[in-house]
């Protein structure tokens, strides 16, 4: 039998620095919930929250896109920029919106748990649409992940109440929605870049969730906001929205959904992390089991495979 073709140093390189931006993205975005969790402390709602959020993030979004826009040399023909902004409604407006939501009603870690779940839709959507292979370390790598899932929602369901089902339902649908964007988003990517991508897929998101909320201002306003409060915004939109939001784009634009989705275990890890340090939630056996078998996960997928024939690296 004739021997796969073995990666280029350059493919592998390219794999591997979508590997840091998939896990440095999904650390970052994994502190959205924690964030959050302060900000409802200080008296600030959902609406008000996702306002504040696209109000910081748009003129960012803005500038980079002209400015990814004017580098480009080949200009994406319209229906690329269609589906952008589609996605970009989809996945940090409505999926957003399902988050922030349910986080009303579970913690900060049984959150991004749940969130988790999208990684086993992204692989299914991406195999069925995308033609992409699922190899055996990347299924390998999910399970051992899920379980630790699994053990850490277990032990954490019971104490949340009755609303968490409701919680959890809104995150889950979230979770579907944004899983359905990573997958949809690689074509779109390859053909825009991931900087214009992001950039005006987020700007939609942003202008379109900044035109609700002013026409909901103008029925009703809001109440004031704390200079904290303020500050947790900018913090929830520059650091945990638009550097992670590029980030997870060029991971995907150079690994594909279902690897970068993998990778985002990290993310679970680092909520759990954040959320005893900042929140003072509870740590025990299941958590800390959980953290075990995610890093197993994401460090079988990530690690490069040796091949017996030509003892070198490949991924």
């Amino acid at each position: 039998m004739r021997p796969a073709a073995l990666p280029t140093e350059p493919e592998a390189r390219n794999r591997a620095i979508g590997v840091i931006l998939a896990v440095l993205g999904a650390g970052l975005f994994s502190l959205k919930g924690v964030v959050i969790k302060l900000a409802f402390a200080e008296g600030i709602g959902v609406s008000q929250l996702l306002t504040l959020r696209m109000g910081f993030a748009l003129p960012v979004y803005l500038v980079i896109g002209v400015v990814a826009f004017m580098r480009t040399k080949q200009k994406p023909a319209v229906r690329y920029f269609l589906a952008a902004g589609g996605l970009g409604l989809m996945s940090y407006y409505l999926s957003s919106w399902m988050n922030f939501e349910g986080l009303r009603y579970v913690s900060a870690q049984l959150e991004r748990l749940i969130l988790y779940i999208y990684p086993t839709i992204v692989a299914l959507l991406a195999w069925i649409f995308l033609k992409e292979r699922i190899t055996g370390r990347h299924i390998v790598a999910l399970l051992l992940a899920y379980a630790g899932v699994a053990i850490l929602f277990g032990a954490e369901i019971g104490h949340q109440g009755p609303n968490a089902w409701l919680g959890g339902g809104l995150i889950f649908a979230g979770a579907f929605i944004y899983a359905i964007y990573v997958t949809a988003s690689k074509p779109v990517i390859t053909r825009m870049g991931a900087t214009l991508f992001t950039a005006f897929g987020m700007s939609v998101a942003s202008i379109a969730f900044l035109t609700q909320s002013g026409i909901e201002m103008a029925l009703h306003a809001p109440p004031p906001v704390t200079a904290n409060g303020y500050w947790l915004a900018l913090t929830l939109a520059i650091l945990c929205t638009v550097i992670p939001s590029f980030m997870i784009a060029a991971a995907i634009g150079r690994i594909g959904p279902g690897p970068t989705s993998a990778v985002g275990g990290v993310g679970p890890v680092v909520a759990a992390w954040a959320a005893v340090m900042i929140l003072h939630e509870p740590f025990g056996w299941p958590h800390l089991a959980a953290m075990v078998l995610t890093i197993a996960g994401v460090w079988l997928l990530a690690k490069p495979r040796i091949t017996r024939s030509a003892g070198t690296r490949t991924w």
